[in-house]
């Protein structure tokens, strides 16, 4: 005769099993959750990718990453592979790379309900470079330190597997960012697309902090309102509109900035600068005391700034060296209203 269960021990197994599905579900939707380095391996014909640099429409290829799967062995992901970027395509001997999954291989992954994300590479053959990734990857936790109206990024060590040549050709480090279809579905807000936007439509705190950071991080390639000539505004900025029709913008790409400074970064020659570490103010005329509420957000976060680049692993101490002076930099410039007034100067000729 078979034995009866006790309710008890059922509502238990019930509850444990729940936990499981949640536990499951919270880590195939954590890809952005976590800050530890995540590891793979992507295949695809990197000679193919490598000969379309000079294409203005580049390709997808196949391709697949490989993870490490929990009980041994892999988990294969496919997608399709191709170059992005402008400037980085044409200056980097590896450009920067657009991943776009299948969905039915992310299934129970860390990739689970992804459907396209921009990778951001090592540029260059020389090791050099891996500071650079590491530096631009801290940018944006900066940014994620100040607002929540910023894009995500997830650190990651790739080994990248030709599979025309049937070899490992590197291993780097490089950064997943957030979808921006993924960040408007978390905020509950729209991508906008047209041609220019005006600086009334913008949140103006949200527009002030924004303008500060670029500042701060010493980026001038960026603008809130144009694009490039004859496309969408704007320039590695996104506007994202809320459920009230008010704008937010959210900047990414920061190779450029003088807090990277990689060998290809040049300032415009429009621009009153010869190096991306002279930091020039891009917005609009300003009064020092304008800027003194998003200069209390830089002041509050301070330290956790200074930790950030502490303690990445893989900072060199000259690389961290030079660039906390950098950051004290911008401190001391901003907190002395008439060395700010001095640096908000040209924006009001």
């Amino acid at each position: 005769m078979r034995r009866a269960v006790r309710p008890t021990i059922l509502c238990v197994s019930l509850l444990a099993a729940a936990a499981l599905l949640a536990a499951a579900r919270v880590e195939a939707a954590g890809l952005f959750d976590s800050t530890e380095p995540l590891h793979f391996k992507l295949e695809a014909p990197y000679p193919a990718l490598l000969r379309q640099r000079s294409s203005p429409d580049p390709q997808y290829e196949n391709g697949r990453l490989l993870l490490a799967a929990s009980g041994g062995g892999e988990t294969a992901v496919d997608l399709r592979v191709r170059l992005r970027g402008k400037s980085r395509r044409a200056a980097c001997d590896f450009p920067p790379l657009l991943l776009n999954f299948r969905e039915a291989t992310t299934s129970g992954t860390v990739f689970e309900g992804e459907n396209r994300l921009k990778l951001v590479t090592h540029c260059d053959a020389s090791g050099s470079y891996d500071q650079f990734v590491l530096l631009e990857y801290l940018s944006y936790k900066v940014l994620n330190l100040l607002t929540d109206v910023s894009l995500r990024a997830r650190l990651v060590e790739v080994t990248y597997y030709d599979m025309e040549r049937q070899r490992e050709i590197a291993v780097r480090p490089a950064i997943l960012l957030e979808d921006e279809g993924q960040f408007a579905a978390r905020k509950g807000w729209q991508t906008l697309e047209q041609p220019a936007v005006e600086r009334a439509s913008y949140d103006a705190d949200a527009l002030a902090l924004v303008e500060l950071f670029q500042y701060f991080i010493g980026n001038t390639d960026w603008s809130a309102f144009r694009g490039p000539q004859g496309s969408d505004c704007c320039h590695n900025v996104v506007p994202f509109s809320d459920a009230a029709g008010k704008l937010w913008p959210v900047p990414y790409d920061f190779d450029s900035a003088g807090i990277v400074d990689p060998p290809h970064a040049l300032p415009d020659e429009r621009l009153p600068i010869r190096d991306v570490r002279q930091r020039l103010w891009r917005g609009p005329c300003r009064k020092a005391a304008e800027l003194a509420e998003p200069f209390a957000k830089f002041q509050a976060q301070r330290d956790a700034i200074a930790a950030l680049y502490r303690e990445q692993a893989g900072l060199n101490p000259n690389t961290i060296e030079r660039t906390l002076g950098y950051i004290d930099e911008f401190y001391a410039r901003v907190a002395d209203p008439r060395e700010l007034e001095r640096a908000l100067a040209p924006a009001c000729r």
